[in-house]
């Protein structure tokens, strides 16, 4: 059986883990290092990383300001 392709670049360009989590990370930390905000960061990670990647991947797309910045 053939596997659809994916709608967009984004779907095309899952972060991993590990990108999620160091993406979270800085954001925790430059959130002030607050405690309770975990899963609010988890899923802001994704999202910043998905659309990062969207861009990146999208030809002829004017790509968006957004830092991925390692740890």
């Amino acid at each position: 059986m053939r596997k659809p392709k994916p709608h967009s670049p984004a779907e095309a360009a899952e972060p991993t883990e590990a990108e999620i989590q160091k993406v979270a990370y800085r954001l925790w930390v430059e959130g002030g290092c607050l405690e309770g905000v975990e899963i609010d960061n988890w899923h802001a990670a994704r999202e910043v990383i998905r659309h990062h990647h969207g861009a990146a991947h999208a030809p002829g797309k004017h790509r968006p300001a957004v830092t991925v910045r390692s740890s």
